[in-house]
């Protein structure tokens, strides 16, 4: 019969550790930013928040643990006031979001684009 080796232990490898992500769920901190009537980009903030859904499920978590209805400003709004540029490089806007003041578009409109202290100006041909 042939020796067994006792040197198991050389050959189990070390499986390295996934990193546990901590929820930055204060309920103290928030019904204190809620009740001193913080908006929803300033609660982002100081609660280093990086997403305006993850503070939508706080709310909400906070809502059913207190049992009461809290309303934070500007966490439900659309936020077609301030489009964003993708990762091609396209700005899309929707006029149908924007107060144009009583300014008529229809189809087919062109529009001159001038760059300008920092500012994208549009103007109907």
């Amino acid at each position: 019969m042939s020796k067994k080796n006792d040197n198991v232990s050389a050959d189990v490898q070390e499986v390295p550790e996934k990193k546990k992500i901590e929820s930055k769920y204060n309920p103290s901190m928030l019904r204190e930013c809620i009740f001193n009537g913080m908006d929803a980009s300033a609660i982002l903030a100081r609660m280093e928040i990086k997403h305006r859904q993850t503070l939508k499920q706080y709310v909400l978590k906070l809502m059913s643990d207190d049992k009461t209805y809290y309303e934070v400003k500007g966490l439900y709004l659309k936020n077609s006031r301030r489009p964003k540029v993708n990762n091609k490089m396209e700005l899309k806007i929707y006029l149908k979001s924007l107060d144009l003041q009583g300014m008529v578009i229809s189809d087919g409109d062109e529009f001159s684009v001038l760059v300008e202290d920092q500012k994208i100006i549009l103007t109907k041909v």
